[in-house]
């Protein structure tokens, strides 16, 4: 093989016994890896029913199909992505290997990404009207002053837990001048409208906690998550 970029130098057929001996660890799974170098599903199916019994011929036979140029061009590096590939050889150690060896730049992996934990189910739950005023669970330890003094300070900053819940100012002035600015009444108003303009999914606990903590509210939102904890057990 010419001397070069060996990453876009062409393989050959006379390069099957080097290439086959690299990649005889994934032998079981030649078709993933087939298919990961392009060959075409008729073609691995043949493969197949030649070799029916014998994954590591299945592989020879793919990668000469390869390296006759019938998929693409055959090169250290296509062969390096097809091994590494999770959907191909899905080894990502024996592909770095390889490129080493043959000094081919690998492409970087792609991070893994999770899913957020879900959040429990009593926080999965819709606040309803008659949720609306008190926290209506206490748990083991909290005193009736201290579930009070919370409900006095979520009254308290009701116009900025509104604005949080999609209420604008506007409607917050509109709110207290009907409610004659009661603070509990403002914030059964703005609850009761949070309610009636948002689906079922957008109008659970667990949004309504988030937009006390984004209020400022970071203790008042603890307690009440406590509260609701409480009452699912």
């Amino acid at each position: 093989m010419a001397v070069g970029d060996l990453h876009t130098s062409e393989l050959t057929e006379d390069d099957l016994f080097d290439v086959y001996r690299e990649v005889l660890d994934v032998a079981a799974v030649w078709r993933d890896i087939g298919l990961a170098l392009r060959v075409r599903k008729p073609e691995l199916d043949v493969i197949r029913e030649s070799h029916p019994q014998s994954p590591k011929d299945c592989l020879k036979d793919v990668l000469s199909g390869w390296l006759q140029g019938r998929n693409g061009t055959p090169t250290w590096g296509a062969l390096c992505e097809a091994v590494a590939e999770p959907a191909g050889g899905n080894n990502r150690a024996l592909a770095e290997e390889i490129a080493c060896k043959h000094k081919v730049t690998l492409k970087p992996s792609k991070p893994q990404t999770s899913e957020p934990p879900k959040p429990p189910a009593y926080l999965e739950q819709v606040v309803t009207l008659r949720d609306i005023g008190c926290i209506k669970y206490k748990p083991p330890g909290t005193t009736d002053i201290q579930i009070l003094r919370i409900e006095r300070t979520i009254n308290a900053h009701w116009d900025g837990l509104a604005q949080q819940l999609g209420i604008d100012h506007d409607e917050c002035a509109s709110i207290a001048m009907a409610k004659l600015q009661d603070p509990g009444r403002c914030l059964s108003e703005v609850i009761s409208r949070w309610l009636n303009r948002n689906g079922r999914k957008n109008t659970t606990w667990n949004h309504f906690l988030t937009s006390l903590r984004d209020s400022g509210l970071e203790t008042q939102a603890e307690a009440l998550e406590k509260a609701l904890q409480y009452r699912a057990v």
